[in-house]
């Protein structure tokens, strides 16, 4: 039997689609990578970060899995939303790619509450 026969067809529904959020999140930090800067390899390490997350929603989406999915994206909000929304000091202007990264960890946050609390 393999994970992904152990856990519910709901529930996989559920991880599928934060996988392919979490694969957009990887997409948007090689997008940012892009750029040329002196950050660009800390996106393109960021970029890869996602995709493990990614492979363990699609599988076998299991509470340790949200948790941890849930962890990063909060860890992810923290230290991004004050750069995009311009709070303070922080703020740079980081255009449309990084808005869009914004949108999809806030979803991709929405489904780890929503798998978390339906346990």
């Amino acid at each position: 039997m393999t994970a992904a026969a152990a856990v519910p067809v709901r529930a996989l529904a559920l991880g599928r689609a934060a996988a392919v959020l979490a694969v957009g999140s990887a997409a948007v930090h090689l997008l940012l990578a892009a750029t040329g800067e002196l950050s660009a390899l800390a996106m393109a390490a960021m970029a890869l970060a996602c995709l493990p997350c990614a492979v363990h929603l699609w599988r076998a989406p299991t509470a340790s899995v949200w948790g941890l999915t849930a962890l990063v994206d909060l860890g992810m909000l923290a230290v991004h939303a004050p750069m995009v929304l311009g709070e303070g000091a922080m703020h740079v202007h980081v255009g449309a790619p990084a808005v869009a990264g914004l949108v999809l960890v806030v979803a991709q946050l929405l489904l780890a509450g929503v798998a978390l609390l339906r346990r």
